[in-house]
């Protein structure tokens, strides 16, 4: 149990998310393998591909060397285990009419917030001088940008291995960029609000939380106040 304690975060909410993290990451895991068992090849392919992109915070993180918040991996875990595990494997997106616009809003969202952060760092370490309205404009133009490149990876899919996860073809993409741009407007104003110097229980925790797990990018700031 020490050794095992070395790989865990220090503070106990970020234990536990991250513990939440590796059950999603297991249970995509044993979703390949049933598919593999039940020989679904093209069922397992897929899951192959979503289980190694839940590690991409990891690699963010190994590449920029920095400390994402916890909550990244969990969101990611979360979303590819709904749309994978729950949606093509669990029939979600044949049972509920909903779950598809489900997923895209709340991606968009959480993309909208990645978005966010990733310019409010640079903006905060004064490598970028820009006003809030465009840092909300870089947080929706990064979850439409995610969500096209989702779209492209559905049309992929369908169009390499047969499935289905277009569902209606020009109608379901066109809903779920849609849906996107409501779920990116909605980050955008998250953030918008956040600069200009509103309260953000979302934002405030995803930023504190990031500053605190990587003072090395904020020593260099000039101590002067936030100009928010």
């Amino acid at each position: 149990m020490p050794q095992l304690s070395r790989f865990l975060p220090d503070d106990s909410a970020d234990r536990v998310l991250f513990i939440a993290s590796l059950f999603l990451q297991l249970l995509i895991a044993s979703v390949v393998v049933m598919a593999l068992w039940r020989q679904q090849w093209l069922v397992s392919f897929t899951g192959a591909i979503i289980f190694a992109l839940t590690f991409t915070p990891a690699i963010i993180e190994r590449q920029l060397e920095v400390q994402l918040p916890v909550e990244f991996t969990l969101v990611t875990c979360v979303f590819l285990y709904a749309s994978y595990g729950l949606g093509e494997y669990g029939q979600f997106y044949h049972r509920y009419w909903w779950w598809d616009l489900f997923l895209h809003s709340f991606s968009a969202l959480v993309m909208g917030l990645i978005g966010f952060l990733v310019v409010y760092v640079f903006y905060m370490t004064h490598k970028v001088r820009l006003q809030p309205i465009y840092i909300a404009a870089v947080s929706f133009g990064f979850a439409m940008t995610i969500g096209a490149l989702w779209e492209i990876f559905e049309f992929s899919m369908d169009w390499l291995f047969g499935f289905n996860m277009q569902k209606s073809g020009l109608v379901d993409t066109m809903t779920d960029l849609i849906v996107d741009m409501i779920g990116g407007l909605v980050a955008a104003a998250i953030g918008y609000s956040y600069v200009k110097g509103g309260d953000s229980l979302i934002a405030d925790r995803v930023v504190k939380n990031f500053m605190r797990k990587n003072p090395q990018l904020f020593r260099r700031r000039r101590r002067r106040e936030d100009p928010r």
